[in-house]
């Protein structure tokens, strides 16, 4: 499945974006996906986004990472994030732990 350009827009999540008037829930997302016709995977994705109101198509795009690890595409050694400024270590001869 695409999630760029180059390919028809029906196999494409993020085409929908651009078609729907905000704010806009996932499944509303969904339904609209649905509606005009895009393929399964497509519209699955969509459904594996967050369950929240999106207020732009940027705050749905921001969900895509995350939501490709959920769906299970691309590599399969998917961990998450995290809170990366956290879990940060130092190296060194001494390394230390970030708050």
């Amino acid at each position: 499945m695409a999630r760029g350009t180059g390919e028809p827009l029906e196999r494409s999540p993020s085409a929908v974006l651009g078609q729907v008037e905000y704010p806009i829930s996932r499944d509303e997302l969904a339904t609209a996906a649905a509606e005009a016709g895009f393929v399964r995977d497509a519209i699955n994705f969509l459904k594996s986004l967050p369950d929240r109101v999106y207020q732009s198509p940027a705050e749905v795009l921001r969900e895509f990472g995350e939501a490709e690890a959920r769906f299970g595409m691309g590599t399969r050694d998917v961990r998450h994030r995290g809170d990366l400024g956290r879990d940060a270590v130092e190296t060194g001869a001494n390394p230390t732990r970030h708050p």
